[in-house]
């Protein structure tokens, strides 16, 4: 069971059919194109209301050196058991499946979803970056100087799951000032249902976040 007591995958479906879900990849570089690849990715799934139902996070092994370990601080020795993309996919479709898919500069995150398979499930998207003028006051539009402007705190940024988690309470700091995206929501929600793909698949491997014992 996860954290909200929810079933992860490979049980029932992790949430309700509608809503969102703020996902964060780390990678190897800034280009698929040129062999780069995701070396961490997280998932918070919300209701249509901005309820949190469900977190998930795995570091991915990217057959290849991690990159920028400055960065994100993930070594090769990190990533060496863990699984490659292929095998977490089923963890990761059934939780962006009939949901509007969320991230801070959004562009940069569906460079590296789109090559991978059955990523027709990236159906609506939201980017709470080029949300933010909308929001907040001018500035810096990085997430740690959006989330600082909200109010919203982030430690461990670089981090998937703190980053996917600072870019969901900044989505829901969006949704307190009265918006929601229901056209979104609906085209979202009217995507087939999501079946396991039949891969072999493997269980996640996190890592340990800053502040955590």
């Amino acid at each position: 069971m996860t954290s909200s007591g929810l079933e992860p995958a490979g049980g029932v479906r992790v949430s309700s059919r509608q809503g969102y879900v703020v996902v964060d990849v780390e990678t190897t570089g800034f280009s698929p194109a040129k062999g780069d690849q995701i070396c961490e990715i997280a998932l918070v799934s919300l209701s249509t209301e901005g309820e949190i139902l469900d977190e998930w996070h795995s570091l991915v092994n990217p057959r290849r050196t991690t990159g920028a370990v400055h960065v994100h601080g993930i070594t090769e020795a990190m990533v060496a058991r863990a699984p490659v993309i292929e095998e977490v996919l089923d963890d990761v479709w059934q939780r962006v499946a009939g949901r509007v898919l969320v991230a801070h500069n959004t562009s940069f995150d569906l460079r590296f979803l789109r090559v991978l398979p059955e990523s027709h499930w990236l159906t609506e998207t939201l980017c709470t970056q080029k949300l933010a003028p909308d929001f907040l006051s001018a500035g810096k539009w990085t997430l740690a100087a959006c989330c600082e402007r909200a109010g919203i705190p982030l430690s461990g940024a670089h981090a998937a799951l703190a980053d996917a988690r600072a870019t969901a309470e900044l989505l829901r700091f969006y949704m307190r000032q009265g918006v929601s995206w229901q056209e979104k929501l609906a085209r979202a929600s009217r995507t087939p249902l999501w079946s396991p793909s039949g891969r072999p698949q493997r269980p996640a491997l996190g890592r340990r976040l800053q502040g955590q014992r």
